[in-house]
């Protein structure tokens, strides 16, 4: 009940309501008189099993997220990732490779109460543009970090405030989702998450067909270059 109230805080889910919130920590998901129940010991176990078995698995190319726990895939988000470019990035002070890194790790760090900065400026800010157009502040949705192959390379996963850029490649290197799906991954991918970002262009949809996914990055491209 809790993550499915935090999930329907999501701007594009209020707005499909009719709704429009301009600031989502002043919606209220407890009230007073609520009672949470605190689990036991035999449940807390069972739990953290569970989260022991999880993974966020990242194909780039088919900008998707899934959570994996065990042998079952819990959910399927839709991303975006990293350009495919270069840029001077001020945050950084020196130019950065955009695209979004391939290999494992896992969760190092999750910020709770995150602030935004723009990559490009340096520069803080507390209000984003939505894709209709209208101002909003920011939303409180946690942000994880991962390492990826033992390096830190700043590439986040959470969520954006323009979910009309789910689906491709535009952001600085993170990994962004819708706001629904950034609360359902924090739920479940804690500190020390197992997390996989690959680079498959040969895969299976929905209908089981195989498919062959386009080459964002031009790796075929250039290996071919190469060789």
């Amino acid at each position: 009940w809790l993550l499915d109230s935090l999930m329907n805080t999501d701007y594009s889910i209020q707005k499909k309501k009719g709704k429009f919130l301009y600031n989502q920590p002043e919606y209220i998901i407890l009230h007073e008189g609520d009672s949470l129940l605190i689990p036991d010991l035999h449940f807390a176990d069972s739990a953290e099993k569970r989260l022991n078995t999880t993974i966020l698995d990242v194909n780039i190319p088919e900008f998707k997220l899934r959570i994996i726990q065990g042998m079952d895939t819990l959910r399927t988000c839709k991303i975006r990732v990293g350009r495919n470019s270069e840029r001077f990035l001020s945050l950084a002070d020196r130019v950065v490779d955009l695209r979004t890194p391939i290999g494992e790790g896992e969760i190092i760090r999750i910020s709770r109460i995150p602030y935004y900065v723009d990559p490009e400026t340096g520069l803080r800010y507390d209000s984003t543009r939505r894709d209709d157009r209208r101002y909003t502040k920011l939303p409180i949705i946690p942000w994880l970090e991962p390492s990826i192959n033992d390096i830190r390379y700043g590439t986040l996963i959470h969520p954006t405030t323009n979910p009309a850029t789910l689906g491709k490649a535009i952001s600085h290197g993170c990994v962004g989702t819708s706001e629904a799906d950034g609360w359902y991954i924090y739920y479940h991918a804690p500190i020390h998450t197992k997390v996989i970002f690959r680079y498959d262009l040969s895969v299976v949809d929905e209908q089981g067909d195989s498919i062959q996914l386009r080459d964002i990055y031009q790796y075929k491209a250039k290996k071919k270059k190469n060789s």
